[in-house]
């Protein structure tokens, strides 16, 4: 079995442990360019072939005037959207004058993320999507469990699904099997394209800081990420059953 049919068997077993996505539900794909959002969109378009369409999808790039410019060549993402027969569209943040987001989305990637996920949110409830898949994998699931511990005190993991009531919502995240290594191999492989990520905020941002403390771990010893991953896993998925 190649890379490719191993990925997707990665997903397909992540959607199902979880139940993400069930016939005729209509997911917003959070698109940021990069090669784990351009690869999920390709994932997605081959899994909806083999259930017959059965589901829709819709790329979003949620962007904000004058925020921390992260340069993507959309007419290039759009020409490789149109191919696997998913629309792209980019759609603007309007925060109230009074927010402090717009303060703080300039020093903080948690505080970008939010504002751009309350408007996907709206958006999603505004033209009736019931799900948003995100394109977290496997690494940012382990570095996102060590910056809770290190950081918050709490052994707490990205939930792989999360509803949330308030908007009638569900977050997804049908990466969650697959490493990032997996995923740069494969965009190059297919020759996906895709934006590396160029905002100035990452480089001094804490999260960068634990991967690169997770990738030493993992040269000394082996499947570091995989092996405390599973270890969650067990755990989450046993509770979920309950």
């Amino acid at each position: 079995m190649n890379l490719e049919a191993k990925t997707r068997k990665k997903i397909v077993q992540a959607i199902n442990d979880f139940s993400m996505i069930q016939d005729w539900d209509k997911i917003i794909l959070w698109v940021s360019g990069g090669k784990d959002s351009m690869l999920l969109a390709y994932m997605l378009s081959e899994v909806r072939k083999r259930r017959q369409n059965k589901f829709e999808i819709r790329g979003v790039y949620i962007y904000k005037k004058f925020l921390i410019r992260c340069e993507v060549d959309f007419k290039e993402k759009e020409e490789f959207f149109k191919k696997i027969w998913i629309p792209l569209e980019t759609v603007e943040i309007n925060l109230p004058e009074d927010s402090k987001l717009n303060d703080w989305v300039w020093v903080s990637c948690q505080r970008c993320s939010y504002a751009r996920r309350i408007a996907m949110m709206k958006l999603a409830t505004k033209r009736w999507y019931n799900k948003i898949a995100f394109w977290h994998h496997m690494d940012d699931e382990v570095i996102t469990l060590y910056m809770n511990i290190l950081e918050w005190r709490r052994f707490k993991i990205m939930d792989p699904i999360n509803k949330m009531d308030k908007m009638d919502v569900t977050f997804i995240r049908p990466l969650s099997y697959v490493r990032e290594k997996d995923i740069i191999e494969l965009c190059k492989n297919l020759e996906i394209p895709f934006t590396p990520c160029l905002c100035p905020v990452w480089e001094q941002w804490r999260r960068k800081e634990i991967k690169f403390l997770l990738d030493d771990i993992e040269k000394k010893e082996p499947w570091f990420i995989e092996k405390t991953f599973t270890s969650v896993m067990k755990d989450y998925l046993e509770n979920l059953k309950k």
